[in-house]
Order: structure tokens, then sequence, then C-alpha cells
């Protein structure tokens, strides 16, 4: 067999006499062949894709380093608010008050509402009275 049939004809006409004068007509598939300025073309219209695909990758790497820095503070704040449920409470640093129990022989620390924090057993060093303990021990705290 012949690897060009018709290769005399002109390539517009050779489809017309080969459909005329075939056994059977069939669907296949197979590889078309690019001619030299098909190539360049397409070669051409790569480098044209590859540039704009460069230049939406380097845009779209500037909006991803934007939503990330507008999420993050986001995701800490998630991570702050979840390990205060899971703690059942936030910790606080601010005023607390100790009071001194002489009868009791203990100490224990107060919130501003009023909640007991801690409790412990008297250091030899807080067993002298201060004033605030004869103040409440006599009620003349008015």
């Amino acid at each position: 067999m012949k690897d060009i049939m018709l290769a005399d004809t002109p390539v517009e006409q050779r489809a017309q006499i080969l459909r005329d004068s075939c056994d059977e007509v069939v669907e296949k598939s197979y590889l078309s062949k690019f001619s030299q300025e098909e190539t360049n073309e397409l070669r051409a219209n790569l480098v044209e894709v590859q540039i704009k695909m460069k230049e939406l990758t380097e845009n779209f790497e500037v909006v991803k380093a934007d939503f990330k820095g507008k999420m993050k503070p986001l995701q800490e704040r998630i991570g702050k608010m979840l390990d205060d449920l899971r703690k059942g409470g936030e910790y606080i640093n601010g005023e607390c008050y100790k009071f001194i129990d002489q009868d009791e022989g203990r100490v224990g620390y107060y919130t501003p509402d009023g909640y007991l924090l801690e409790e412990r057993p008297m250091k030899p060093e807080e067993r002298q009275k201060t004033i605030q303990m004869a103040v409440r021990l006599t009620g003349t705290d008015n």
C-alpha cells in the first residue's frame, strides 16, 4: 500500500475521490501531523498563554497572601475561643484580694466579684495580725 494515496491530486479534492472509491467509510481516531507553519503558530500561542498564566499566577499569589493576612487573626481568635470554651473560662490578669483568717489558719484569694480563687494554709510570716484583720474582727470598718 502507498504511504500517500492520490499524491498528485490537490489535497482539497482527495477526500471526495477517496470517499467515492473506497470499500467502506469508517469512524476512526488518528493523529493528524502539523505542518511546520502550524507547529510554529502553536508554539507562538503557547508562549502567549504561558506569559498570561505567569501574570495570573503572580496576581493570585498576591491575593492569596492578602487573604492569608486577613484570615490569620481570625484563625487565632477561633483558637483562643475554642481554648476558652475547653477551659470553661478565660484567664485574666488583674487585682485579687487576699484575706487571712487567723482563727482557721487559712489564706484566701478572691476576685473583684467576690469569688474564692485559691485557699491555702497560712505561712509563718502571715501570722502577724494586720490593721485590716483587727478592723474585720471588731466590725468597725465603716
